[in-house]
């Protein structure tokens, strides 16, 4: 009898696991296939690494859970640049997934808060600012501005401020924005400011910013073929100087077709457009405009200091033989380089997906600097950068604003802004691991010139122009220039005190 009921019991033990098995393989077969976690296209095989610790992890914003929009819209005004795809902004308000990396954090992020919210993101996307502007301009003077946030180019900067069309980044009123956190540039915000109201600032709400910063990308195989010092190890070392640079470009400058003078088809140590000539400036410390005591802009530019260095720098710049200005001699900037005549070509980050299909091997470097003991200085354009802008708009809470702002920004920092830098930039474009170290002098300890954004007296741009006739005259220029600058300062002053 106990024999019998054992081999009852064991057979019922058989028959369980055996359904056990079943379903459970049935289960496996059922499940659909998961799709990718947005990041994980696009990256390199790499072998596992343990994982390491991640120090100062930046705390989420403290947003309510009792904050919500009641399905209510935010809408974000984008400007582009010109209809110039690199330029395009294309982390913000994206609606569905493609399998690019990039598109699909910025995606995750866009369902996240709107989640979290209680909000539906709406984006009005301009190719160009003007009609952009133009737009704002007639929402704002009607009372019914329905525009929440706006992405705008600095070019727009000015008219947005004396047309009272932008509202003050003001912590009083927008309770849950932080300018002090990290993944806001605290120099935009000090700098996009006039008498202590705040109009702007950059961070990582959007990758827009990141793509107009200035750099130096450079032929990999033409350092190995004239047995070069490494531009990595010479950054590193701090000794990567404007005068470095040069030294090096005049060791592979060479004429190539035989025809006289230099030509698009002969070799350069360096290639250049006219405005690089604000952002090298702005890397060795000069500025038009700084701010005063009272936080009003000041002019800061003619110093014999500051015209040293922009002497020392057109020295160098008006060297036909070493020096290929694309803007006066003509051609491409990327395709020059691209077809492997360049050493060094000075350019912005969004030259860098234009170069990804390029068949060569190429690295992105830092602005010089103009001495071996200054530190690095970064620069962005100051037409064309992005800024996140405030407008006056009363359609949702400042509370909901402002809680949308930061976590947009945190999130960006946390998804968004890895997949640009550790995906797109170092996998993608750069292709090596000593670029990646770059990156850290690329973006780092920026310089913003309010001369250039606030665009006084149009000075920056007269300043850039002169690299079409290698004029030097740097004197003549600021005795015309001098007393309109300061005017345009009085009318935007004299304008926001209406």
């Amino acid at each position: 009898m106990f024999k019998r009921s054992l081999s009852v019991f064991l057979a019922c033990i058989l028959i369980l696991s055996a359904l056990c098995m079943l379903f459970s393989c049935a289960d496996s077969e059922d499940k659909p296939e998961q799709p990718d976690e947005p990041g994980t296209q696009d990256t390199p095989d790499t072998p596992d690494e343990p994982d390491e610790p991640q120090p100062d992890a930046v705390p989420a914003p403290d947003i309510p859970d009792t904050l919500k929009g009641g399905g209510e819209s935010i809408v974000i005004q984008l400007e582009g640049w010109a209809n110039y795809a690199p330029l395009d902004i294309v982390d913000v308000g994206i609606t569905e997934r493609n399998n690019d990396s990039l598109n699909d954090a910025a995606y995750q992020r866009d369902r996240q808060i709107e989640e979290m919210l209680d909000v539906i993101i709406e984006t009005r996307v301009y190719p160009e600012y003007a009609p952009s502007q133009a737009e704002l301009t007639r929402l704002v003077n009607s009372g019914s501005c329905d525009v929440d946030l706006c992405l705008m180019r600095t070019a727009a900067f000015t008219s947005a401020v004396t047309g009272h069309l932008l509202s003050d980044l003001d912590r009083a009123t927008l309770q849950y924005f932080d300018e002090s956190a990290p993944y806001w540039d605290q120099n935009s915000f000090a700098a996009l400011s006039i008498a202590d109201v705040h109009y702007g600032l950059t961070g990582d709400f959007s990758v827009a910013d990141d793509a107009t910063y200035w750099c130096v990308f450079f032929n990999k195989q033409m350092v190995a073929d004239y047995q070069l010092d490494s531009p990595y190890e010479v950054v590193k070392a701090g000794d990567w100087t404007y005068d470095e640079m040069y030294a090096m470009g005049e060791d592979v400058a060479a004429d190539l077709d035989g025809v006289e003078g230099p030509t698009f088809d002969d070799r350069f140590g360096i290639s250049m457009i006219r405005d690089v000539l604000a952002g090298a400036l702005n890397t060795c410390g000069v500025t038009i405009v700084e701010k005063d005591k009272n936080d009003l802009p000041v002019p800061s530019f003619y110093t014999d200091d500051h015209v040293d260095i922009l002497l020392d720098l057109l020295e160098i710049f008006y060297d036909k033989d070493v020096v290929y200005n694309v803007h006066v001699q003509g051609g491409d900037e990327v395709e020059i380089f691209t077809n492997g005549n360049v050493l060094f070509t000075f350019g912005g980050m969004y030259y860098g997906p234009q170069m990804r299909s390029a068949d060569m091997e190429f690295g992105i470097l830092p602005m010089p600097k103009y001495d071996a003991d200054d530190a690095y200085i970064s620069a962005t354009s100051p037409l064309f950068l992005s800024i996140l802008t405030l407008p006056q708009s009363d359609t949702n809470s400042d509370d909901l604003k402002s809680a949308f702002m930061q976590m947009y920004a945190y999130l960006g920092s946390q998804q968004v802004v890895p997949e640009y830098h550790d995906r797109l930039l170092k996998y993608k474009i750069t292709r090596d691991e000593e670029s990646r170290d770059m990156l850290q002098y690329v973006f780092g300890n920026t310089v913003y010139d309010i001369g250039g954004m606030f665009n006084f007296a149009d000075f920056s741009f007269d300043l850039i122009n002169m690299m079409y006739t290698y004029d030097s005259n740097i004197a003549s220029l600021w005795a015309r220039k001098e007393t309109p600058i300061n005017t345009a300062i009085e009318q935007l002053l004299d304008a926001l005190e209406q």
